[in-house]
């Protein structure tokens, strides 16, 4: 018996032996250039970051592209060279025009990229924004390693947005503020919070649907809320007081379109053998004077509006709810608090 026990063992660790880690390698190439462009109609969110590609394994910071040349060359029209305001951070001293075509070249060391040219779209609106019921569901794993599917029952903020010959597509980013109350001991005033809550992280994009002639894009959902607010919050004792939704909206391009979906197919990937690699994922912009030359990124040209909304979803499929659009735009900052007062850009039912 204690024989057998014995060559088991030896077995085990010959097994166990052969186990070794696979690091493949991978062969180094110099950093490739990363363009991030992205240029509105508004100052705040005008901007070309620059950068260089890392090796697979590296652990290194961000490599930032400074002392380039960077230029927003207008048809028929003048060029403006940008400013670095910071390692690989560019702005322009100009807002481009709706309507005109523009495109960017960036000159660095002995290269020159250029992008295509693009027209820059008309600014965006929302016909209207409203709420509908909806059962979110998600699948956690339990501590014995079983998914088990979680419903949350909650609202979906949905819009409606037109359709032109001048503008079909859109992109849209929300910020999410949570209003809450937290009601100290007797005698104490109470302290009137916000939290902010994040995105998923994919591009939200509308655009018509294939073969369709509709000239509005309906029931586009920008974010799903929880009726239980109090999941968002730190603690039982804050209690929730409405939300203040932040909506960017963005007019682009059928090509920007088509970008930020495979983008979003990239993110979404799981591993499957039909899954997009980030080499199918080419941007529009090109290197004049090496066409074999790769360069990542794209030269976004959007038009910009933000608007924003105060919402009551209620506790339940039953409830009423409030969606209110808001004509003031005050700076709400991080999360935080005032005791005793409201903030100046808390909202009441």
């Amino acid at each position: 018996m204690r024989k057998g026990a014995f060559y088991m063992w030896i077995f085990l660790l010959l097994f166990v032996s052969c186990e070794e880690f696979y690091k493949p390698v991978l062969e180094e190439v110099p950093g490739t250039m990363v363009v991030e462009s992205h240029l509105t109609n508004n100052p705040s969110q005008n901007f070309v970051r620059l950068s260089l590609t890392r090796n697979f394994y590296s652990t290194d910071a961000v490599v930032w592209v400074t002392g380039a040349r960077v230029d927003l060359i207008e048809t028929g029209g003048p060029t403006t060279r940008a400013k670095e305001n910071g390692p690989g951070y560019y702005t322009f001293p100009i807002l481009p025009v709706t309507g005109w075509r523009y495109k960017l070249r960036v000159s660095y060391q002995r290269d020159v990229y250029e992008s295509d040219v693009v027209v820059m779209p008309p600014i965006p609106t929302i016909d209207s924004l409203y709420t509908q019921n909806k059962i979110q569901i998600e699948y956690k794993v339990d501590a014995f390693g079983i998914p088990q599917k979680i419903e949350t029952p909650g609202r979906e903020i949905c819009i409606d947005a037109p359709i032109t010959p001048k503008l079909k597509y859109y992109r849209f980013s929300s910020r999410k503020v949570l209003q809450w109350i937290y009601y100290p001991p007797p005698m104490a005033p109470p302290w009137f919070g916000w939290k902010n809550v994040s995105e998923d992280g994919v591009f939200n994009l509308a655009g018509p649907k294939d073969y369709s002639i509709s000239d509005k894009i309906q029931v586009h959902p920008l974010f799903s809320l929880a009726y239980n607010g109090r999941q968002y919050l730190d603690s039982a004792s804050m209690l929730p007081s409405g939300w203040i939704a932040i909506i960017d909206q963005y007019g682009i391009t059928k090509e920007s379109y088509d970008f930020h979906e495979k983008l979003n197919r990239q993110f979404n990937a799981e591993g499957s053998l039909f899954d997009p690699i980030l080499t199918q994922v080419f941007g529009n912009m090109h290197c004049l004077n090496d066409t074999s030359k790769i360069i990542l990124g794209y030269f976004d040209l959007n038009s910009y509006r933000q608007s924003r909304y105060f919402l009551d979803i209620g506790i339940n499929d039953k409830s009423p709810g409030v969606v209110r659009k808001l004509d003031q735009y005050h700076f709400i900052p991080a999360d935080g608090y005032l005791d005793g007062e409201y903030p100046v850009f808390w909202e009441r039912n």
